[in-house]
């Protein structure tokens, strides 16, 4: 699902009817949407406490003085000993969407470099079922964009680092560091795998990762929802790397016996089932994968399926070959809300650009767009489908532009209730 950037777009209602924005240009672009019911009342920054408020940009450096400060504050707190003190790498999330980004995969490779260069009793390995064994500690981190000066609804302005060492013996954060950047140089577009996911969402394993690094201190206890699945969480990067690099059948393998480790029936696990039974060419059984997926979601109260928009248009990208896929989505999620008896608040979202006025009949827009495409498959449903649009006010990542870094911004969320 790669996306081309753009250097001048913005999500409004206007380009819906502008001369100029035909079907050949809307062909550039691509925007994910998704149907989630993450958002239960603030925002998935304020749900996590990404960071403490701090006045304007103050005290912001570059993003190379932020690492640096924060890799060399953590590890310069690991002691020298009689050998070498193993260290794996958890590959790194964005603090807030949970995904793996360019950057985060970027920071994998500089805390690899950076403790080889300074810290001669320290060595990384990556992370595998193997190295786990062997390690003292698992290295977690998060980055993600945040409002600097700690405003639910402020343009995010910087960035922000958290990195931490969690004790595998005690089972406790050993040692945490933080530091913030200013906003510049960094790629924060979802890696392969996770642009490629159809279904989006912050599972136990991923928000207990997420919660270790950004609210505990050093002598907490690290939650077992995280500690618990890290044989899986092993297997489960050897699978993804697999999928990657285009071995489908090992990438299938290895996510089926993640699946049989303990707390291993994540949504990572499921999205990779179906991603390489697709590539492989397995339709029915990546059919079943889906259904589980969407199933799953439902019963949870929380469903995010992606889908690539035109961005400034309800249109879906139809040049993209992942596009051939929508309609058997939509027929699933269709079948699977009718069987619920739910009702559905279908919440559209734009990005941080244009004008809000615009930006919210744009999202409300999106949502009945897919509403319109549901009860167009299970009539029945039509009176259980409500619309809503709150433009940018619950934004992911925030940044004020219109690329693959910010498609999930616009997104439609599936929101299940009891019908009255």
């Amino acid at each position: 699902m790669s996306m081309i950037p753009c250097a001048r777009a913005w999500d409004s209602p206007r380009l819906l009817t502008a001369p100029g924005f035909g079907a050949t240009t809307r062909a550039v672009f691509g925007a994910f949407a998704l149907l989630l019911a993450i958002v239960t009342g603030a925002s998935a920054t304020q749900r996590l406490g990404v960071a403490p408020p701090a006045a304007g940009t103050q005290g912001l450096v570059s993003l190379d003085k932020a690492f640096t400060a924060a890799a060399s504050a953590l590890f310069d707190k690991v002691p020298a000993g009689a050998g070498k003190t193993i260290v794996v790498i958890d590959p790194l999330l964005d603090g807030v969407t949970g995904m793996q980004s360019r950057a985060t995969r970027d920071f994998d490779k500089r805390v690899a470099a950076f403790v080889a260069e300074r810290y001669a009793h320290i060595e990384i390995r990556p992370m595998t079922a193997e190295n786990l064994k062997a390690a003292k500690y698992v290295f977690i981190g998060t980055f993600n964009t945040i409002n600097n000066a700690g405003q639910p609804t402020g343009p995010r302005d910087a960035y922000w680092i958290c990195f931490a060492l969690v004790d595998q013996t005690e089972k406790n954060v050993f040692a945490r560091s933080v530091s913030r950047a200013v906003i510049g140089g960094a790629d924060v577009a979802p890696a392969r795998f996770y642009a490629d996911t159809p279904v989006w969402g912050l599972d136990a394993a991923t928000t207990a990762y997420i919660e270790t690094c950004q609210k505990k201190r050093p002598g907490d206890q690290v939650p077992d929802a995280y500690l618990a699945q890290l044989p899986a969480a092993a297997r489960i990067r050897e699978a993804t790397l697999a999928y990657e690099e285009g071995n489908n059948a090992r990438a299938l393998s290895l996510y089926k016996e993640a699946r049989t480790l303990e707390s291993g029936d994540q949504l990572r696990v499921l999205n990779g089932l179906y991603l390489a039974l697709k590539a492989l060419g397995q339709t029915d059984e990546a059919r079943r994968a889906f259904a589980e997926l969407v199933g799953s979601g439902l019963k949870g109260g929380r469903l995010g399926v992606m889908f690539l928009f035109e961005p400034g248009s309800t249109n879906f990208n139809t040049g993209l070959a992942v596009a051939s896929s929508y309609a058997t989505w939509l027929d699933e999620i269709a079948r699977q809300a009718q069987g619920s008896k739910d009702c559905l608040e279908v919440v559209g979202h734009a990005s941080r650009t244009g004008v809000e006025s615009f930006n919210v009949a744009l999202s409300r827009q999106r949502a009945e767009r897919i509403i319109t495409m549901l009860g167009e498959r299970t009539p029945a449903l039509q009176g259980r489908l409500k619309p809503a649009g709150i433009g940018s006010r619950e934004v992911l990542v925030g940044l004020p532009q219109d690329d693959e870094s910010t498609a999930i911004d616009r997104r439609v969320e599936f929101k299940p209730s009891q019908c009255t």
